[in-house]
């Protein structure tokens, strides 16, 4: 039978870090699973042709279904700082589209119209689009500069005064260009999260063994 006496410092400390790693690992699985699901919902997904529809037809997911509209035409652009590849500005037009209210009334939602890069070079201009909430503001915003039509983050009353609207007249919806997977899914796909997991599963693994090794070398675990 076996004769087991642990060496209590080292199993004070090695308890800890297992249930750590096991902890890690079954994080990442969750996350790949998370991710899978929402790669399954995005390409679920169906098509409306106007913006109008998609904000009656939000969808079941975490994505709306692909604006596939004609590109919006319209007055002055805002200028939103965000990353495309390289730093520039989301070109935000405003769109005047039907509300998925009973009397269908006529409210403005921001549309991304091309990104400008830091020189003033337009690099792209969206064919489609996908609709979403306006982000909030979080600790890492800059703040905004409207006489510069230079925004850091969505702010609904100041965006709407900016375009001499009512702050309830503007859509706390915007359009931003669907050209492909979120870039936040493209990065880390499920896999990755698969090798993640696998990694920590792999270190409480070694983790036992070399605690394991370690006693029955001191004599510590051995069989009678």
């Amino acid at each position: 039978m076996p004769v087991f006496r642990p060496i209590p410092i080292l199993t004070l400390f090695a308890i800890p870090a297992l249930v750590l790693l096991i902890m890690l690992g079954n994080w990442q699985v969750s996350r790949m699973n998370w991710k899978a699901d929402l790669i399954e919902q995005y390409e679920a997904r169906g098509s409306v042709g106007n913006f109008s529809a998609t904000l009656c037809e939000t969808g079941e997911g975490a994505f709306s279904p692909r604006v596939t509209a004609p590109v919006p035409l319209g007055g002055e652009s805002l200028r939103y700082y965000a990353l495309r590849g390289a730093p520039g500005w989301i070109l935000l037009t405003p769109v005047e589209v039907r509300s998925c209210t009973p009397d269908g009334e006529v409210v403005t939602m921001l549309v991304e119209t091309g990104f400008e890069t830091l020189g003033g070079m337009i690099l792209s201009r969206p064919e489609a689009w996908r609709v979403q909430p306006m982000s909030e503001r979080n600790l890492f915003s800059s703040s905004n500069d409207p006489d510069t039509n230079s925004w850091y983050h969505f702010d609904r009353i100041e965006m709407a005064r900016a375009l001499g609207l009512e702050t309830e007249r503007l859509s706390p919806m915007w359009g931003r260009t669907d050209d492909g997977l979120p870039a936040s899914l493209e990065r880390t796909p499920p896999a990755k999260h698969l090798g993640y997991a696998l990694t920590w599963y792999g270190l409480a693994l070694a983790l036992i063994a070399v605690y394991i090794a370690l006693h029955v070398g001191q004599g510590r675990l051995r069989w009678t």
